[in-house]
């Protein structure tokens, strides 16, 4: 979908709706009705052989008889007629269409219907949202291509730099509704539906560049390439603009069997999580989530710059108990609170009876029920502190008597840093929550709400700071391993130097194979041999003999049945961290790279971070710091550091190899053994899964 095409989805000067009706009630009717309800100013175009009128308006028998080529056509005709609409309207040179039908993918009949749909548009040349889709709201020219009840019910509409990209059409109408119906607002509502042609983010990639919108929601079931998200982005990082995404389903990833242990923890939900968060994309968990989201990023500023380690969040309270459970939410989302400096701590000691509280948070105790002024000194005094990046104000049970004598202080402060109101109870009234979101200051029912808006600031800084993905010259093309002998050079390659090794041959002695290996040794199957060991008894720590080794050797052989088998020895690395390294072709994303906890208890502990290759070194090390692994790796207990230089340089490599190595499907080395700082890392065993 080009630029030009998209606009006409968005801003049509006319429209033609194939297939409308004068039927009350019905989908057909619904779309001339709603377009005429809200104040479309150009011109509408019904399409009908068996109807002279519609809604008022003249109809037109063929889309061929009509009197200009509208900019968009509305198509909602059975399902078997739609590709020759969509026929009829790239002839006539409408270049944008929405399908409205259904009867496509989501029936094994329809199928044949959808692709001949995707023929035609693709003939024509024609863009087509849709089918089985809800259309598209454009606030800002007032046209609401949609038959949705929700539409239909609004009595006005109110533009805000808003804009929803769903997969799902009714949820679309849904959030919709619940932007215009509490006063938030909203530029562009978009439901893709079948994503017969244009799928999401085709769309998301044209919404981030409009000027009216300053935070998507997107909501998504699946993604096909989704490895684009990335790149769109971070566009979106370059124009200001946050994506918030929810995505549904927590299932495993697709139906791809695997045989490692990161692609058996690895969920569809984990990795798109950490790959939206790699792209700087938030994600959300809820519809409300998501909701409450788009409010905050859409009318709040960023937390201040305060460049200081003692700055943070500021919290004025007129409950002791309530700022300390400010206090604890802070900590759980890991927002710092501001430590004052001399002069505010003066201030407050000025204002503030003697028994106050002057520290953050600060308690003002019940005097403000008889000094009016308190909450007007204090808020200015923390205004005016350079560590004070946030405030929240957290009101008791009475709060709402002192919000409208105290409305002007909050607006101003809000001017220079969010401000976030938090209530015990019930909300002030609609208008008064739309007054104060007008003027930036957001209103909530929970302290804990309180501070998981403000979180959403914090992470919204993060992530458009976020630097540009490196461009580097892609490694030449390169063959899957085919035995371990290769398998061992990819991991030496790549950093990870393999444990000293042999492979024991049925007629092979250990004093001799294993000459120059210093003892204890490891005795296993080949991964090519067995995929899972351990679970099996195939692994022998510690053997402490030549005559030991020999003797595992033939018990291996035994029980697999294997008499001709080679078995594999290796010395011990027992001195490090142990962690797994993996990368995997993965069905929505393509190539990722997984890094966590290792060893026997990976599937245990499911401590795992996941990226779209290729990665920087920057974000190996923030998926790192993500992990409870972060702990051993900095050093825990008088253990040493680990090597996170060597680790991250390798992890690096590891990806642009894989990249390099098309027919390798999945690469795991698992255990990959950190090293105290400065003697790197070594590689213990590995599994390839080759395509």
């Amino acid at each position: 979908m080009d630029r030009q095409a998209f606009e006409k989805f968005i801003e049509p000067r006319s429209v033609a709706i194939v297939g409308a009706s004068p039927q009350p009630g019905s989908p057909r009717n619904s779309l001339v009705r709603v377009l005429l309800k809200h104040g479309f100013d150009g011109t509408v175009y019904p399409v009908s052989p068996n109807h002279a009128e519609v809604e008022g308006l003249k109809a037109y028998p063929s889309v061929a008889e009509l009197p200009e080529v509208p900019d968009v056509a509305l198509v909602i005709t059975p399902a078997h007629t739609v590709p020759g609409v969509i026929a009829e309207c790239g002839e006539k040179g409408i270049r944008s269409a929405i399908v409205f039908s259904s009867g496509f993918e989501e029936t094994e009949a329809g199928k044949e219907h959808a692709q001949r749909l995707a023929e035609a548009a693709r003939e024509h040349g024609v863009a087509v949202i849709g089918a089985n889709c809800q259309g598209v709201w454009s606030v800002r020219r007032r046209v609401m291509m949609t038959f949705g009840s929700a539409a239909m019910s609004l009595p006005a509409l109110k533009h805000a730099p808003i804009a929803v990209v769903s997969q799902s059409g009714a949820l679309a109408g849904a959030i919709g509704n619940f932007l215009q119906s509490n006063g938030i607002g909203c530029s562009y509502i978009v439901s893709v539906g079948n994503e017969t042609c244009a799928d999401a983010l085709d769309v998301l990639e044209h919404i981030v560049e409009q000027e009216d919108v300053r935070v998507v929601a997107l909501y998504i079931e699946g993604l096909d390439e989704a490895s684009r998200i990335v790149r769109i982005a971070e566009r979106a990082r370059e124009r200001g603009v946050q994506i918030v995404a929810l995505k549904a389903g927590r299932s495993t990833i697709g139906q791809q069997a695997t045989a490692s242990h990161t692609g058996k923890i690895a969920s569809a939900h984990a990795v798109y999580a950490d790959v939206l968060e790699q792209a700087g994309v938030i994600t959300v968990d809820s519809l409300i989530d998501a909701m409450s989201a788009v409010e905050v990023l859409a009318y709040l500023p960023s937390p201040r710059v305060s460049g200081d380690r003692q700055g943070g969040l500021a919290v004025l309270s007129s409950s002791g108990g309530a700022g300390a459970l400010l206090a604890d939410h802070s900590s759980e989302y890991g927002i710092s609170m501001a430590e004052f400096g001399l002069q505010t701590a003066a201030e407050l000691e000025r204002v503030l009876p003697a028994f106050a509280r002057t520290a953050n948070p600060v308690d003002l105790t019940g005097q403000i029920q008889s000094v009016p002024t308190l909450f007007r000194d204090t808020c200015f005094a923390i205004e005016a502190e350079p560590r004070a990046e946030a405030l929240i104000v957290q009101f008791a049970s009475s709060g709402r008597r002192y919000l409208e004598p105290n409305a002007e202080v909050f607006k101003k402060v809000a001017q220079s840093m969010p401000v976030v109101l938090s209530f015990i109870g019930e909300l002030p009234d609609h208008e008064a929550r739309r007054s104060f979101r007008e003027a930036g200051v957001l209103l909530v029912a929970d302290p804990s709400h309180a501070m998981k808006a403000l979180s959403l600031l914090y992470k919204r800084t993060r992530m458009l700071s976020l630097p540009r993905s490196e461009i580097r010259t892609p490694l030449a093309s390169r063959a899957a391993p085919q035995d371990w002998t290769q398998t061992m050079r990819f991991c030496a390659e790549s950093g990870m130097t393999p444990a000293k090794w042999a492979v024991l041959g049925p007629e092979d002695r250990a004093s001799d194979a294993c000459a120059g290996m210093a003892y204890p040794l490891v005795v296993k199957v080949l991964p090519s041999e067995c995929e899972h060991k351990t679970e099996l008894g195939l692994v022998k720590l510690r053997v402490q003999t030549a005559e030991e080794v020999d003797a595992c050797a033939r018990e291996f052989r035994e029980r697999v049945g294997r008499p001709d088998m080679g078995v594999l020895v290796q010395e011990m690395i027992s001195d490090g961290v142990e962690i797994v390294v993996s990368c995997m072709r993965q069905t929505d994303f393509g190539p990722i790279i997984s890094i966590g906890s290792g060893g026997v208890a990976v599937e245990l502990y499911r401590d795992m971070s996941h990226l779209a290759l290729p990665v920087t070194a920057d974000q190996v090390r923030q998926a790192l710091r993500k992990l409870k692994l972060w702990t051993l790796l900095e050093g825990f207990r008088g253990k040493p550091a680990a090597d996170l230089d060597a680790l991250v340089a390798a992890a690096v490599r590891f990806g642009d190899m894989f990249l390099a190595s098309p027919a390798i499907q999945e690469f795991e080395i698992n255990p990959v053994i950190v090293k105290s700082r400065g003697r790197g890392l070594g590689a213990v065993d590995a599994l390839v899964t080759v395509q």
